[in-house]
């Protein structure tokens, strides 16, 4: 091939890429397959992209942060036992036996080392031993004396029969709405004689002790022994939609520490009262207490229909929809045994008659025939006025150098 024929054709080549390029436009040509496998891959993904959309992405809430402010910052107690250690003073007394025999029994005084303080014990060595009771030595300290003693504690009796009375408000203020936990719609009466239930008064705001432990499906008896933590969770859910009035809060129970623990189980904590006796020196009286511990949990939220929030998420939803035909395509295409018929089904070509004119030469020399295209599909009209067939001229039409070639329709 002369290297101007070269030429030609990498022209011409060129000349038909840019054309496809620009006036070739694609459409999706349907193609229905019965197929137990893809269609039950296309239904499945479908409907998880479909949950997923309901579940979360049309979900859009706002929520807001709750300021609840009992006396216990979150949170109130309520004593079940008592372990008193009245007027005590700074002085020196024996170390309680119960807090553990490594440091604190002894037989001599060596066995104290003085200025060490007791493990886990109320105040610091002397360095003498001496008796505790009858049978036992201890070690001597210096601290509040008596030091307190390790015992059973005193049983609170009636607590369970004590009822709290709970007010808090929640502002959704996205939307401007505010809320407390006493409607509108009760009075003072109400408020006296109600006491919540679960069922037949779930929205009464004042709750027994008892009560509660029994809606955290806890014994009484066992939790006042020790102490506990139940949570006090108060959920808001509010569809703003409708009216306002509908927005009301929700009570659960349940408890927050282990009570199967070995070591440390329950909830206590100490606390000291000061004062001066009579001659001025200063006193304390020392209350360690058992309880259950209520620490609220508050949580909240509201929300409003948006037509542009629906819009957008039903667009890309939609749009995710499409992931189900792309997989389904996938293993059409890719993993089964007739791929080739499927692609052969899937994919045609067509093509606009009047966008396939043959090519007009512009001669550079009267030698060179001017080939002029005419609207019949199989014929071709040279200079010299005579028609011939393209067929019978295939392969047989020797064009020599052209230097333009162009589209001339007639």
């Amino acid at each position: 091939m002369a290297p101007w024929e070269s030429a030609h054709a990498v022209s011409d080549k060129c000349l038909q890429r840019t054309g496809a390029f620009l006036f070739e436009y694609e459409t999706p040509r349907v193609v229905t397959l019965r197929s137990y496998r893809v269609g039950s891959i296309y239904r499945i993904v479908q409907l998880c992209i479909i949950a997923y959309l309901i579940g979360y992405v049309f979900e859009v809430w706002d929520a807001v942060d709750f300021v609840v402010p009992p006396q216990e910052s979150g949170a109130f107690f309520v004593a079940t036992s008592i372990l008193y250690t009245g007027n005590q003073s700074q002085s020196t007394c024996p170390e309680d036996a119960n807090v553990g025999k490594k440091g604190i029994h002894c037989l001599v005084d060596s066995e104290c080392k003085e200025s060490e303080p007791t493990p886990y014990g109320n105040g610091i060595k002397t360095g003498r031993c001496v008796d505790w009771d009858a049978n036992t030595r201890t070690c001597e300290i210096a601290g509040w004396c008596p030091a307190e003693t390790d015992e059973t504690p005193n049983f609170l009796s009636g607590f369970e029969s004590l009822t709290v009375l709970v007010k808090h408000h929640v502002a959704f203020a996205k939307y401007g709405v505010k809320r407390r936990n006493i409607l509108e719609t009760v009075n003072q009466t109400y408020l006296h004689d109600c006491r919540f239930h679960p069922t037949t008064d779930p929205l009464c705001p004042i709750f027994s002790i008892s009560d509660i432990v029994e809606f955290a499906q806890e014994d009484i008896t066992q939790i006042a022994v020790r102490g506990g933590i139940i949570g006090f969770n108060i959920d808001w859910d509010c569809d703003l939609d409708f009216d306002v009035k509908y927005c009301v809060p929700q009570y659960s129970f349940r408890r927050l520490d282990n009570k199967n623990d070995k070591i440390a189980k329950g909830w206590n904590f100490r606390h000291a009262y000061y004062h001066f006796d009579p001659s001025g020196k200063s006193r304390r009286d020392l209350v360690k207490l058992w309880g259950i511990r209520f620490v609220f949990n508050v949580n909240g939220r509201a929300g409003k229909f948006s037509a542009v929030n629906f819009a957008m998420n039903l667009g890309s939803g939609l749009g995710l929809l499409g992931i189900a035909s792309l997989i389904c395509e996938f293993v059409l295409f890719n993993c089964m045994s007739n791929k080739s018929e499927l692609l052969a089904q899937k994919f045609t070509k067509l093509s606009d008659p009047r966008s396939h004119r043959p090519l007009t030469r512009i001669p550079d020399s009267p030698s060179v025939a001017r080939v002029t295209a005419v609207n019949h599909p199989n014929q071709m009209m040279f200079n010299n006025g005579n028609c011939y067939d393209s067929q019978s001229l295939y392969g047989n039409y020797d064009v020599r150098r052209p230097p333009l070639v162009m589209w001339d329709e007639v």
